[in-house]
C-alpha cells in the first residue's frame, strides 16, 4: 500500500528532510519520479519535480522493535537507532527495494543529500506493536514458483533471429555500420587508434587490388589486418589467394605462423575468402612437427573456430602432426595444451553441426562445451560469431529450429543434464540466447567504444536484465570476463559521482560476476576489483566491496595464500564464523587450488600435483585433504541446521552459498585423494558430512522450492556426494578393499541414526549412496571385491537393509545378486534372514497387532517383489528352503491374507517338483484362499492348473482331502457367485483338482449352494472335452454343503496416525519437577558464618569467614529486610532439608481436595472465572 506521497526539499546548512509516519510502518520499496511526471493516472494534477537529474540520497529509518512480547517501559528505554541505507539516484522513475524484517518498523524516515527538490512514493505496510493472536486455524497452501517470462523483443532464445535486438540497439547510434563489421573490428581485427580518428572509419577496409606485382606472405598477413569489403568479387578473392599460394617457400617456423596468421584473419571475412584460401594452399606442405611452434599452434586454433578451416584441418595427416608435436621431447606445457584444444576443436565443429541439424544421438552436451570453448579467447569468439552470422547455411539452421516451449533457456554448459535428456529444441533455444547474448556485447563494445551514451546505457540494461535470469545468466558471466569486457566495465564504475544509469548497470554485473569464484581466476577481473577505492562505488556497499577484495588479494596472491585460508578455517573448528565474506574467500581459495590441479589434464603433466604439495609443504604443514574434510564438515553442520527438525536459529547465510561451497570443497577432497593417505576415522567423517548434507540436498532439490538457484545448487551437491564417495570406494591406494567397506559401513549405521533430521529422508539418502557406490562398473564388479568387502560388513548391512522400503530392498538385493555373481549367495542370505524374521513376527502377531500386521504385509511385498524379476529363479530356490510355508499356514489360520502372498504362491507354483509335502500344501491353500477372496493378481493365472499340478507331485496320503476340499467349495462357490457365464474358469484343471481330492470318507463340497453347483456342473457338460467327460458322474458325486463364507480380512498396506498423537510426538519433553540437592557445608560455615558483620570495625575479622559476610551501611538492613526475598517464618528446623520436611508435612496433614465451585460463583469476573477459551473448564 502506499504509505506516503511527498516532494522533499532539503533545510539548513545539513541538508536534512524528514518524513514522520502517523503509525509504525514497514516500509518495502521507495519510488523516486523524474520531474514532470504524473505518478498517478487517477490524479493528473500531481505532477513530480525532482531536481538535478542524479544524485545521492542518505536514508536513515528510524528501528522501532514491533512484535516481541516488551513492556511499554523497556520500549521506551529502548536506544534511538537509526538504520541508514544510501539510494544512487540516476534518473528516470527508478524503485528501490527495502527490507527491513519481520522484527522492526519506523516512524521516522530522515534523507539528506545534496538535491533541490525530489519527488518519491513510500510503499509498505502499517504494522502494530501487538499483533492479534489468531485464535482459529486457517490453512495456508505451499507457495507456488512460476517463473515470469520475457517479453518477445527480449527474448533471443524464441527468436527466429537471435540477432534482432543487437540490430535494434546498434540502430540507435547515427550512421551505424553493419553488425558484421561491428563485429569484425571489436573483436577480430582490431584497428589501430589512428584509424579511429580518420573521417572515414569505420569504413576502412583492405584494398586486395593494391599489390599488382608478386607478394611475400608478410605483406599478405599485414593487407589483412583490415576487414574485407563484404561485396568484394570472387576473382579478387581467388587472385589475392594464389599469390599467397606462390608466395610459400620451404618449411620454417616464420612461413607457418604467417600461413596461420592469414588463416585466422581471413576466418571472420567473408565465407567466400576462407574457401579460396584453402582451395589454393597445400597446407599438409606447410605444417610439420618442426615448424608448428607455440604461437603457430594458438594462431591456429584461433583460425580453427571457422567451420571450412576446422573441416580441412580434421584432416588424419594434421591430427598426426598434433600427436607428433606432443611427443616430441622439447614440448612445452603450453603447447599440449594448444594440442589438444586444437584437436578437439576440430572435432567439436563436426559434432556442433550434427546438434543444429538434429541428428539421431546427437552429443549436444559436447557441443555447448564447445560454445564455451571458444568463449575463451575474443578472437575465437568474433570469428565464431562472425561466422554463425554470415555464413547461410548455418544461420538458416538456426532461424528455422523448432519452437521452444519452456520459459528460459537451460544452462547446456554446466553438464548438468545428460545429453540424452536433452531435446533439439531445447539446444536450439540455447544456442539462440547464445548468438543474441554475444551479438549484444558486440553492440555494448562499439557504443562504448565511440563513445555513445544513450546505446550504452540500454545495452547495459539489457545485459543486467540477462544476468538476473536463468540460461542467460550462464552464458553472459563467461563472455563478461573477455579482457576487453572486463575493462570497458572498470572504466565505467571510476567516477561515478553524481552517479550514472551505466555506472550502476556496470557494479551490478561486475557484482555478480564476483559471486562465481571462477571469475577470480581471470587475472583481468582480480585487477578490476582491486582498483576500487574504498567508499567509491554506487551500488556496492562498502562490506561487500570490502569481502571482493579480500578475495581478489587471496586469488592475486596464488597457490600458498589459498592453501593458507583452508587450513586457517579448518583449525578454528566448529568457532569458526561463516558470513558471505568468508564463504566467498573459501570459495574462491579451492577454486585456486583445483585451478592448478587442473593443469594435469589440460597440459599432461604432473606438474599441478607437486605445485599444490610444494604450497602445503611450504606452509609447514601436511596433510591438506584432512584440512578439506574439516572445512567441509564445518560447511555441512551450517547446512544441517536449516534443515534440524527441532526449532533452531535463523541462519545468517543463505542457504544457495552454502551448498556451492560445498559442491566445490567435495570437488577438492575427490581431487587431492589421490594425492593423500587417509585413516579410517577421516573417511568416516566424511561419509558422515557427505550423507547429512546430500540429505538437506535432495530436500531442497525438489520442485516445490521456490528458487531455482537452490534448487540448481543442490543438484551440483548431490551429484559430487556421489562422486566422492565413488572415489574413496574405489580407492587406487594399497588396500582399497578397506576403504570400501568404511564407505559403506559408514552409509548403514549413519544412514540409521536421524541426529534431528528426518529419518525417513535420512534412511532414502543413505540408499541412493549406497545404489551408486554400488554401481556395477568395472571396478566395483572386479573379482574379489565383494568377496572381500560384503563380509567386514554385514552386520550392519542386515541392519541397514532391514528399515528400507519394500521395493528398495528389492533393488539393493538385485545390485548386490549382480554383483555377487552366486559367489557369496548374499541374495539367499537376506531373503532367509528376512523370511525368518517374518517367521518370528507371526508369532508375536496377536500381541502387538496392526503394526505387525503392516510388517508383515512389507515382507511379503519385498519377497513378491524378487521372484517378479527377470532373474528371480534364484529367489524361489531360496524360499524353498526357508521357513515360507510356516508363514502362508500362519497367515491362512488367522484369516489374513496378501496380493502379494498370492504372487508368491504362483511363482512357486510354476515348479511344483521342488517343493516339499508342506510347502506344496500350503501353496495350494494359498492359491485357493486367493481364488476365494477375488484377489486380482491370482484371479490372472490359472489358480486350479497350478493348484492340480502342485497335488500330482503329492501322494494321496499325505493330502488332507476335508481341509482341501473345503477350501475348494469355497472357492468355487467364489468363482460361481462373481461371473455370469464362466468363461475364464478352466474346467479341465477344476475337474483334476476334484479328482484328485475324491476320497470315499469325504464327498461334500462346503461352501456351494445347489443352484451354484448345478451351474458349475453345467458348464462342465459344455465345456469339457469328450476324453473328460466320462469323468463328469464322479465329479457330480459330490454334493454341495452350504455354509457361510470365512471372514477374511488382508494385510495392511499403510499405517495412518491421528493428528493429535503426530502432535504429541512433535512436542519437547517436559522436564521432571526435581529439588536440587543439599548443599553440603564449608569448614567454615558454622553457626558464626550465618551472622553479618557490623560495623566495619567489628571484632569478628577472620578471614575465614568469607560465606554470608557483608558489611551494611546507611539503611542497607532496612531495605533488606523489605525484600521480597527475606526469609520467611516456617515451621521447618534451619538444619532440615526442604524433601525432608514436605515428606513430614504430606504424612502428617490431610491432603485438601478442590472444590469444584457452583452457583453464581461461575459469573466472577476474571481472573476468578478462568474461561473455557483457556482451557481450564
Amino acid at each position: 500500500m502506499l504509505l506516503q506521497w511527498c516532494t522533499l526539499s532539503p533545510a539548513g546548512p545539513s541538508k536534512l528532510s524528514a518524513i514522520r509516519f502517523s503509525s509504525p510502518s514497514r516500509v518495502n520499496s521507495i519510488k523516486i519520479f523524474p520531474t514532470n511526471v504524473q505518478p498517478f493516472g487517477q490524479c493528473p494534477d500531481i505532477i513530480a519535480r525532482t531536481e538535478p537529474e542524479a544524485f545521492f540520497l542518505d536514508v536513515y529509518f528510524n528501528a522501532h522493535p514491533v512484535g516481541s512480547p516488551v513492556d511499554a517501559k523497556q520500549k521506551l528505554k529502548a536506544p534511538n537507532a537509526l538504520m541508514p541505507t544510501v539510494i544512487p539516484y540516476a534518473g528516470g522513475i527508478v524503485e528501490y527495494a527495502v527490507n527491513m524484517g519481520s522484527e522492526f518498523a519506523t516512524r521516522l524516515m530522515i534523507v539528506r543529500g545534496d538535491f533541490e527538490t525530489v519527488s518519491m512514493a513510500i510503499y509498505g505496510d502499517v504494522v502494530s506493536d501487538t499483533p492479534p493472536k489468531s485464535t482459529t486455524y486457517s490453512p495456508i497452501s505451499l507457495p507456488t514458483h512460476s517463473s515470469v517470462p520475457l517479453v518477445p523483443a527480449l527474448d533471443a532464445a524464441k527468436s527466429n533471429d537471435p540477432t534482432a535486438l543487437a540490430r535494434s540497439l546498434l540502430a540507435l547510434i547515427p550512421n551505424a555500420p553493419s553488425l558484421s563489421l561491428v563485429i569484425r573490428l571489436m573483436f577480430c581485427l582490431k584497428q589501430p587508434n589512428d584509424d579511429w580518428e580518420l573521417p572515414e572509419f569505420p569504413h576502412l577496409y583492405s584494398d586486395l587490388n593494391e599489390e599488382e606485382m608478386d607478394i611475400d606472405l608478410d605483406t599478405a598477413f599485414r593487407c589483412l589486418s583490415r576487414p574485407v569489403v563484404d561485396d568484394v568479387s570472387s576473382e579478387q578473392l581467388h587472385r589475392f589467394a594464389r599469390k599467397v599460394a606462390e608466395a610459400v617457400g620451404p618449411r620454417d617456423d616464420a612461413q607457418s605462423y604467417l600461413i596461420a596468421g592469414i588463416l585466422s584473419r581471413s576466418a571472420s571475412q567473408t565465407p567466400e575468402f576462407t574457401q579460396a584460401l584453402m582451395q589454393a594452399l597445400e597446407l599438409e606442405t606447410i605444417f610439420d612437427p618442426s615448424t608448428l611452434d607455440e604461437d603457430a599452434l594458438f594462431t591456429l586454433l584461433d583460425a580453427s573456430t571457422n567451420p571450412d578451416v576446422s573441416r580441412l584441418l580434421k584432416a588424419s595427416w594434421f591430427l598426426n602432426v598434433l600427436r607428433a608435436v606432443l611427443a616430441l621431447p622439447t614440448v612445452t606445457p603450453e603447447m599440449k595444451k594448444a594440442c589438444r584444444r586444437l584437436s578437439d576443436r576440430v572435432g567439436s565443429w563436426t559434432v556442433f553441426e550434427q546438434a543444429l541439424s538434429g541428428v539421431p544421438d546427437a552429443d549436444y552436451t559436447r557441443a555447448a562445451l564447445f560454445l564455451k570453448d571458444i568463449g575463451k579467447e575474443e578472437k575465437s569468439f568474433g570469428i565464431w560469431l562472425s561466422c554463425i552470422t554470415t555464413h547461410e547455411d548455418l544461420f538458416a539452421k538456426i532461424r528455422d529450429a523448432p519452437a521452444y516451449e519452456g520459459v528460459y533457456p537451460l544452462d547446456l554448459m554446466s553438464s548438468l543434464n545428460p545429453s540424452e535428456e536433452i531435446t533439439h529444441s531445447e539446444f536450439m533455444a540455447f544456442v539462440r540466447a547464445y548468438v543474441g547474448v554475444a551479438s549484444v556485447l558486440a553492440v555494448y563494445a562499439w557504443s562504448d567504444s565511440l563513445p555513445n551514451l544513450h546505446c550504452r546505457e540500454r545495452t547495459l540494461g539489457v545485459l543486467r536484465l540477462w544476468q538476473e535470469i536463468p540460461g542467460y545468466r550462464a552464458i553472459i558471466s563467461p563472455l563478461l570476463l573477455l579482457p576487453q569486457m572486463t575493462f570497458r566495465l572498470e572504466c565505467m564504475t571510476i567516477g561515478n559521482d553524481p552517479p550514472t544509469t551505466a555506472g550502476i548497470n556496470a557494479e551490478s554485473l561486475l557484482f555478480a560476476l564476483a559471486a562465481n569464484p571462477q571469475s577470480f581466476l581471470n587475472p583481468d577481473f582480480v585487477r578490476c576489483v582491486r582498483g576500487w577505492e574504498p567508499w567509491s562505488l554506487t551500488w556496492i556497499n562498502e562490506r561487500e566491496r570490502a569481502d571482493i577484495e579480500r578475495a581478489a588479494k587471496l586469488a592475486d596472491e596464488g597457490l600458498g595464500r589459498a592453501v593458507e585460508e583452508i587450513v586457517g578455517f579448518a583449525k578454528e573448528g566448529h568457532n569458526a564464523i561463516l558470513d558471505q565474506g568468508r564463504i566467498r574467500a573459501l570459495r574462491v581459495a579451492v577454486a585456486v587450488i583445483m585451478h592448478t590441479l587442473e593443469d594435469n589434464t589440460e597440459s599432461g603433466t604432473k606438474c599441478g600435483d607437486w605445485s599444490v604439495l610444494e604450497a602445503v609443504w611450504g606452509e609447514h604443514t601436511h596433510g591438506l585433504l584432512n584440512y578439506a574434510i574439516d572445512v567441509f564438515a564445518r560447511i555441512s553442520v551450517e547446512v544441517r541446521q536449516g534443515f534440524s527438525l527441532t526449532p533452531s536459529p535463523s541462519p545468517t547465510i543463505g542457504l544457495e552459498p552454502l551448498l556451492l561451497v560445498a559442491n566445490e570443497s567435495l570437488h577438492l577432497i575427490a581431487s587431492l585423494h589421490p594425492l593423500s593417505i587417509t585413516t579410517s576415522r577421516v573417511v568416516r567423517m566424511l561419509v558422515s558430512g557427505v550423507l547429512d548434507i546430500y540429505s538437506c540436498s535432495d530436500i531442497a532439490s525438489h520442485e516445490s522450492v521456490a528458487n531455482s538457484a537452490v534448487r540448481d545448487a543442490a543438484l551440483l551437491v548431490k551429484h559430487a556426494c556421489t562422486n566422492v564417495l565413488c572415489a574413496f570406494s574405489r580407492s587406487s591406494q594399497d588396500q582399497p578393499k578397506c576403504a570400501s567397506s568404511t564407505v559403506l559401513r559408514t552409509l548403514f549405521e549413519q544412514g540409521l541414526q536421524s541426529d534431528n533430521i528426518d529419518p525417513a529422508r535420512r534412511v532414502l539418502s543413505a540408499f541412493d549412496l549406497v545404489l551408486r557406490v554400488l554401481a556395477d562398473d568395472g571396478d566395483v564388479a572386479a573379482a574379489g571385491w565383494v568377496s572381500t568387502v560384503i563380509p567386514q560388513i554385514l552386520t550392519p548391512l542386515t541392519l541397514f537393509f532391514r528399515h528400507l522400503e519394500p521395493m528398495h530392498k528389492v533393488q539393493l538385493v538385485q545390485r548386490l545378486v549382480s554383483l555377487d555373481r552366486d559367489v557369496l549367495g548374499l541374495g539367499e542370505f537376506l531373503v532367509q534372514g528376512e523370511v525368518k524374521r517374518l517367521a518370528g513376527l507371526l508369532k508375536v502377531m496377536a500381541e502387538r497387532g496392526v503394526i505387525t500386521q503392516w510388517e508383515v504385509g512389507a515382507g511379503l511385498e519385498f519377497v513378491a517383489g524378487l521372484m517378479e524379476g527377470e532373474d528371480g529363479d534364484w529367489c524361489i530356490s531360496a524360499l524353498q528352503q526357508s521357513e515360507c510355508g510356516t508363514i502362508m499356514t500362519g497367515l491362512l489360520e488367522a484369516s489374513l491374507y496378501s496380493k502379494h502372498l498370492g504372487t508368491i504362491a504362483g511363482r512357486l507354483a510354476e515348479n511344483p517338483e521342488s517343493l516339499g509335502i508342506e510347502l506344496g500344501l500350503s501353496v495350494v491353500t494359498t492359491l485357493l484362499r486367493g481364488v476365494q477372496v477375488q484377489e486380482p493378481s491370482v484371479c490372472r493365472m490359472n489358480a486350479f492348473g497350478l493348484v492340480s499340478a502342485v497335488l500330482e507331485t503329492t501322494d494321496e496320503k499325505d493330502r488332507d482331502p476335508e481341509r482341501l476340499l473345503w477350501e475348494v467349495g469355497h472357492a468355487l462357490g467364489a468363482v460361481v457367485e462373481s461371473n455370469d457365464n464362466l468363461s475364464s474358469l478352466d474346467s479341465e484343471s477344476v475337474v483334476n483338482t476334484l479328482l484328485l481330492l475324491d476320497s470315499p470318507s469325504q464327498s461334500d463340497l462346503h461352501g456351494l449352494t445347489s443352484e451354484q453347483w448345478v451351474k458349475l456342473c453345467t458348464h462342465l457338460e459344455t465345456s469339457l472335452p469328450p476324453n473328460m467327460l466320462p469323468m463328469l458322474p464322479i465329479i457330480k458325486g459330490f454334493h454341495p454343503s452350504p455354509s457361510s463364507p470365512p471372514t477374511i480380512l488382508f494385510l495392511p498396506s499403510t499405517l495412518t496416525l491421528p493428528v493429535y498423537d503426530l502432535i504429541s510426538l512433535l512436542q519437547p519433553p517436559a522436564p521432571l519437577p526435581s529439588t536440587p540437592p543439599p548443599k553440603r557445608k564449608s569448614p567454615s560455615q558454622d553457626v558464626l558464618g550465618l551472622v553479618a558483620i557490623s560495623p566495619p570495625t567489628a571484632v569478628l575479622r577472620s578471614p575465614a569467614v568469607t560465606g554470608l559476610t557483608k558489611t551494611y551501611t546507611r539503611n542497607d538492613f532496612r531495605e533488606l529486610r523489605q525484600l521480597p526475598s527475606a526469609r520467611q517464618n516456617t515451621s521447618r528446623l534451619p538444619s532440615m532439608h526442604v524433601d525432608d520436611f514436605l515428606q513430614v508435612e504430606m504424612s502428617s496433614s490431610p491432603l485438601a481436595q478442590p472444590v469444584v465451585p457452583s452457583g453464581d460463583l461461575l459469573n466472577l469476573s476474571p481472573s476468578f472465572n478462568m474461561g473455557k477459551e483457556n482451557g481450564y473448564i
